[in-house]
């Protein structure tokens, strides 16, 4: 079974059951969190879920990111899609049935989210592969919450070939369905400092 939606005049076939996989995803990720550049089975995960697909797999990336390209048809630049994989050092106190099985580790911050809705992407684009103009390559990035784990993946080259790169972040203030953006960076960055 299949639905038609309609994107920016695009006619694009969702298959139903890839949301389900993609929330499937995001609890196992949930329950098995991971700190920093250590997201070896995150990346795991990640990798599972993208088997099968059209897509050129570099492993290894700031210790165990992933960098996914896909190749499109036609000739174009290339765009990165950005989610980052770690969670942070909090207990998790939900009582959820896909809690957090590591004491003292959560995803409180959305990064699962974010990680499976980029393969969620990555499942979407390379459904319409014959359609694109230029590459996309998917970063799955470790070490988002302090270590500058985007920073290792830039320096190891990954990105040198990209045109642009986008990230989301959940919001959950806002209505579901809704999107929110403004003109130039937008949560570009996190420091700490102290006063003395």
């Amino acid at each position: 079974m299949s639905v038609v939606q309609r994107f920016d005049g695009l006619e694009e076939e969702v298959r139903v059951g890839v949301g389900e996989r993609i929330v499937a995803l995001r609890r196992d990720i949930h329950r098995e969190p991971e700190l920093g550049f250590d997201t070896e089975k995150t990346a795991g995960k990640v990798l599972a879920a993208l088997d099968g697909l059209p897509l050129d797999i570099r492993t290894g990336v700031a210790e165990n990111g992933v960098v996914a390209t896909l190749k499109g048809e036609g000739e174009g630049p290339t765009v990165g899609l950005r989610a980052d994989m770690d969670a942070l050092p909090i207990h998790e106190g939900t009582g959820l049935p896909f809690a957090s099985q590591t004491d003292g580790k959560m995803h409180a911050c959305g990064h699962d989210g974010h990680t499976s809705m980029l393969v969620g992407a990555a499942h979407a684009l390379s459904g319409m592969r014959d359609r694109l103009s230029g590459n996309v390559k998917f970063f799955f990035q470790p070490a988002e919450e302090g270590g500058g784990g985007g920073k290792v993946m830039v320096e190891e080259g990954v990105a040198d070939d990209v045109s642009s790169i986008f990230a989301l972040h959940l919001w959950p203030g806002l209505p579901f369905g809704k999107v929110a953006t403004k003109a130039g960076p937008i949560m570009a960055a996190a420091d700490a400092f102290e006063i003395r």
